[in-house]
């Protein structure tokens, strides 16, 4: 574990993949962009795929740690299409192009897989995944943000990724699984599925309780200048507060201060 507080690249030519892993790896790693776009090359076995990315990354990371993701939309009737290719339908078809595509098959049953490929400083390679069941809707629904998710309804949910609340989603996300499984056996993190559902349920709780003025007020509280914040969404906001506070130290100071300005909330006990 020491290593990696250290150091950790995370591989990646999204900076917004990039944030959403420095927030769930939080305290455990000094979590580093490697900013390399990956050509993926065209397979549907993804167990070999994400493999295969870590191979294209080794030369230019040779001895250090670092992380590489794939994250594909797998349908059993067109068996396990379309895979690390779902972007090359969209563009083609759109997600309402997929749905009609689906008209004929009875079996509407979907999976989406996000593998999590380690390499560590000895050069032996781990995968680690995180995977929701689930079907395609007969079409689209909600508000896309990306790919498949206005089309995907995951196992005992009525609503698409998309019409879901964006705490909601994050609570089933894939990528969540995968940390969760790198955390037990890379980390030795017997809880981690709690450290994880802890961290992004204070996330929601701040932004759900505070505007972004009060945001400000709360930084004043702590003694932190704003201006060392970028501008950006009420999430992006409370995710740099938790990231900073964690950085310093002073993630119980700013619990007790949640906890004092907003008592009716459901504040996590530990983190």
């Amino acid at each position: 574990m020491t290593e990696l507080r250290k150091q950790l690249y995370f591989v990646t030519g999204s900076q917004n993949k990039f944030n959403d892993y420095q927030f769930l790896l939080g305290k455990h790693a000094d979590l580093r962009w490697a900013r390399y776009a990956l050509e993926e090359p065209v397979l549907v076995d993804q167990a070999i795929l994400i493999r295969r990315k870590v191979e294209m990354a080794r030369p230019w990371l040779p001895h250090l740690p670092f992380l590489v993701e794939q994250t594909n939309l797998q349908i059993r009737a067109w068996r396990d299409l379309p895979g690390n290719v779902t972007g090359l339908f969209i563009d083609g078809v759109g997600v309402d192009g997929i749905c009609k595509m689906m008209q004929p098959f009875e079996d509407r049953s979907a999976t989406v897989i996000t593998d999590l490929g380690f390499h560590a400083r000895d050069g032996q390679v781990s995968v680690f995944r995180g995977e929701l069941k689930g079907i395609i809707a007969t079409e689209p629904r909600g508000s896309q943000i990306f790919g498949w998710d206005a089309i995907f309804i995951p196992e005992g949910q009525e609503r698409t990724f998309a019409e879901m609340p964006m705490e909601q989603r994050h609570t089933i996300s894939t990528r969540k699984l995968a940390v969760a499984a790198f955390f037990t056996a890379v980390l030795q993190e017997e809880n981690a599925t709690l450290l994880l559902q802890n961290r992004i349920r204070l996330r929601q709780l701040i932004a759900r309780h505070f505007s972004k003025h009060e945001l400000e007020l709360l930084l004043f509280d702590l003694g932190i200048d704003k201006d060392e914040f970028p501008e950006g969404v009420k999430s992006d906001m409370a995710q740099e507060i938790i990231l900073y506070c964690e950085r310093h130290g002073r993630m119980a100071e700013l619990l007790t201060l949640c906890r004092q300005q907003r008592p009716n909330a459901d504040w996590p006990e530990t983190l």
